[in-house]
């Protein structure tokens, strides 16, 4: 099972301009994702904190208790009352607890000069428990332009260091470290992608945060997502001593409290958005397993009588099982 959440927040100078705006978004975010063919239902505050009471609470996967704010008045306590767990426990540097489940959250350093869009696809297909946020930041266009052009001043700074050096060694002064030349190319390229190709700059910070009822079997989840990260060129990095933030920075509040950050333009960016393919998940009483999504091997639920269009083709080798499974369907239509 897979849920995906985008939250968005805006600065604004009083309540009633940020409910304004806030609503304004809602609905072209809604219209955007009506384009792609995705269905997106907005969250009230009741379901966040029952989405945040599920996220603390996997090691009993009690049920969300309050039915209202009707009931937080009469019982005299507070919502966190609500979706707190037993217990926290940030003692050590690189994990911590939550209740009886054990927990991580590590720091995707985007270092590849080019990521494929399968990257995401498979961290978000490897069978454990998984929370991936990714907090993004957009940079004003001058903003933006005037960071860049800075950072040129600093290579070109360094060239000239590097051009004096050279002088004084008696090296012809034209010969300049690869490194700086990479650096010169890749930031020239950057401003003339913003200039003639209307990309923007995002600041993005990329959390994994894993879960398990065991601390080895943990560890050992982590190592193998670092090397499945290692093999497209980035790298997973603990944050030691900043589990705690971490925490706070996966939850659904739109707040990021981790400083390390990548500086992505819209292209790069748009690799990591996790609506790639289109699922086909009904949450009917009656809905069947069809079987599995070919490209994000999400299962199939649907329940015929619902569809636009009721009728189904089983193809597969002989012995793969077609006749067993029309039986199996007519049954259940029929019972």
């Amino acid at each position: 099972m897979k849920s995906k959440y985008l939250v968005f927040g805006i600065e604004a100078r009083d309540r009633k301009q940020a409910v304004s705006r806030l609503a304004k978004i809602e609905s072209d975010v809604i219209n955007k994702f009506k384009l792609l063919g995705c269905k997106c239902v907005p969250v009230n505050g009741l379901e966040r904190l029952r989405i945040m009471h599920d996220y603390l609470n996997q090691d009993s996967l009690e049920k969300f208790a309050m039915k209202s704010f009707k009931d937080v008045v009469e019982s005299g306590l507070t919502p966190k009352n609500f979706i707190t767990p037993t217990s926290f426990d940030f003692r050590a540097k690189d994990y911590y607890k939550i209740g009886d489940m054990f927990a991580t959250t590590n720091f995707l350093v985007i270092s590849a000069p080019e990521i494929s869009d399968e990257m995401l696809a498979d961290i978000l297909n490897m069978e454990d428990a998984l929370s991936v946020t990714m907090h993004i930041d957009t940079l004003n266009q001058t903003e933006a332009m005037k960071y860049i052009k800075g950072k040129l001043s600093d290579i070109n700074k360094m060239k000239i260091e590097e051009q004096k050096k050279a002088i004084r060694s008696g090296y012809d002064m034209d010969i300049i470290p690869p490194d700086i030349e990479t650096y010169s190319e890749e930031a020239h390229g950057l401003l003339k992608e913003m200039q003639s190709r209307n990309e923007r700059l995002f600041k993005v910070t990329f959390l994994i945060t894993s879960f398990n009822e065991n601390l080895q079997k943990m560890k050992d989840f982590r190592f193998t997502l670092s090397n499945n990260i290692q093999s497209a060129n980035c790298a997973l990095r603990k944050l030691d001593h900043q589990q705690e933030q971490g925490l706070i920075s996966s939850l659904p509040l739109g707040k990021n409290f981790i400083k390390q950050k990548r500086y992505l333009t819209t292209s790069s960016t748009a690799v990591f958005v996790p609506f790639t393919t289109q699922e086909l998940f009904m949450d009917s009483k009656e809905s069947l397993y069809m079987g599995l999504n070919s490209l994000s091997n999400g299962m199939i639920m649907a329940d015929r009588k619902l569809l636009k269009n009721p009728n189904g083709l089983i193809l597969g080798t002989p012995g793969s099982g077609k006749s067993f499974a029309t039986k199996r369907e007519m049954v259940y239509l029929i019972w």
